[in-house]
């Protein structure tokens, strides 16, 4: 019976940190089995890929935190400026 508390114990593990490294943009698959071979993997699942060194700004009508790429404030739902400038590229000057 020791052995199905494990075994139990082991599958939450492995379903938690599949689920986990699916919303952070990785594979359930991998991460499921990492996490159902060794539970203690699961913090390493939670504390992957943290999201909080991407560029972000603030929404200018309700002040609220809003990464760069983010078209629409998800607070309040105004539309968002782009973070960033497109830049076109120099022409080249043809030859006489």
């Amino acid at each position: 019976m020791a052995g199905g508390a494990y075994l139990f114990f082991a599958l939450c593990c492995g379903l938690a940190g599949g689920f986990i490294g699916r919303t952070k943009g990785s594979s359930f698959f991998i991460w499921f089995l990492l996490c159902l071979v060794l539970p203690l993997a699961l913090i390493a699942a939670v504390l992957y890929r943290y999201d909080t060194k991407e560029p972000d700004t603030q929404c200018p009508t309700c002040g609220k935190r809003v990464k760069f790429y983010e078209a629409i404030c998800t607070r309040c739902g105004t539309e968002l400026d782009p973070g960033y400038t497109e830049q076109s590229a120099p022409v080249a000057e043809r030859p006489a």
